[in-house]
């Protein structure tokens, strides 16, 4: 069913299932990054112990984020949530939350974690786009 073709007010299959998808990634992401935020001197410490080391996992490069990417980044998953929600309300406004949180989180990767370490955010990026155009394409049916 083509999007013009929609109702007002009903909520397509497709965006209820981006919806929850962006429920569990904002959701699970603002945790674990405010977690990460509370527990980063320790975790520092645990890692630079070589416990991980012992194991095989090389988590070095984690000791090289600076703390407060962790709050800023768990802030923006919120902001992200808080989109998700608006759009699972059909409010247009959620796709305007989404895009622009979703984008300076990009922004601050590449700041704080990608480029200290000399990579680019790939990944990131695409699911990011994927997300954001496919969410564009339900805005009409939104108020």
């Amino acid at each position: 069913m083509e999007v013009s073709q929609m109702q007002p007010g009903q909520r397509p299959m497709l965006l209820t299932v981006l919806c929850v998808l962006s429920f569990i990634g904002s959701g699970m992401g603002s945790v674990s990054n405010f977690f990460v935020y509370l527990v980063h001197p320790a975790l520092i410490e645990l890692i630079d112990s070589g416990t991980y080391e012992n194991m095989g996992f090389d988590l070095s490069f984690f000791s090289a984020i600076e703390r407060t990417y962790f709050l800023l980044s768990g802030l923006l998953h919120v902001i992200s949530f808080t989109g998700v929600v608006h759009m699972w309300k059909l409010r247009r406004s959620g796709f305007h939350l989404y895009a622009i949180s979703q984008l300076l989180m990009l922004i601050l990767s590449s700041v704080y974690v990608y480029k200290p370490l000399g990579t680019y955010p790939m990944f990131d990026l695409m699911f990011a786009a994927l997300f954001i155009l496919m969410y564009l394409r339900f805005r009409p049916i939104m108020n």
